[in-house]
């Protein structure tokens, strides 16, 4: 890693190869979806708050203003190694069937300057689309909510309210599956089953127990 000997310069704490994918499926009831992009110092501490801009690259950026918000700028604040900008991120109908790219650079100021290049910029995929989420793995396939399907997702995230089980503890998880398994099985009771796509029952392809 580069060093810096002098001067202050800002990066963010991911490179531009982890690019973010938002999808508004996952945020049901949503409108608009908050992110946080920390950033860290390098360099000398300062005396005092830097400030520091971010810009839309407009050659990559396919987004449109309507799709994003952005602050003109912001202050790094004095004291702190690791300080963190916001970006706001707006559903629109199109996102349903258009997926936009929006690519975000740190730009230089007379107090800071980008860091290392391939920390000086992040890449935003955004859209409303349907995809198999990565916490749906091969072993949510075996004993947990069993094959994916879009149908299958979508009716999890109707029941339970939850997109994302990254975060879930196994406890939490299995709690969520098994009152997920148990909607369906008073559906079938109540002569509705829940079908896929295909026509076949649903409830025979959760393989959790309990």
């Amino acid at each position: 890693m580069e060093v810096y000997k002098s001067g202050h310069y800002i990066q963010f704490t991911n490179s531009v190869a982890d690019t973010t994918n938002l999808s508004f499926f996952f945020y049901p009831g949503k409108e608009e979806v908050t992110l946080a992009l920390p950033l860290r110092l390098i360099g000398t501490m300062p005396e005092g708050d830097l400030h520091y801009e971010l810009k839309v690259d407009a050659k990559v950026t396919t987004a449109e203003t309507k799709h994003y918000s952005l602050p003109a700028g912001f202050d790094f604040r004095q004291g702190l190694a690791i300080d963190t900008a916001y970006l706001t991120i707006k559903k629109t109908p199109e996102l349903a069937t258009t997926t936009y790219l929006l690519a975000i650079d740190i730009a230089s100021t007379n107090d800071v300057q980008p860091g290392q290049t391939t920390y000086a910029r992040r890449i935003f995929r955004i859209n409303d689309m349907v995809t198999k989420p990565n916490w749906w793995d091969s072993n949510m396939d075996r004993f947990y909510l069993g094959e994916y399907t879009e149908r299958k997702f979508r009716k999890f995230m109707e029941f339970t309210g939850v997109g994302d089980l990254r975060q879930k503890s196994d406890t939490e998880k299995t709690e969520l599956i098994k009152r997920f398994k148990y909607f369906l099985i008073q559906m079938k009771d109540a002569g509705t089953p829940v079908l896929e796509d295909d026509g076949s029952d649903m409830l025979s392809t959760i393989p959790i127990a309990g």
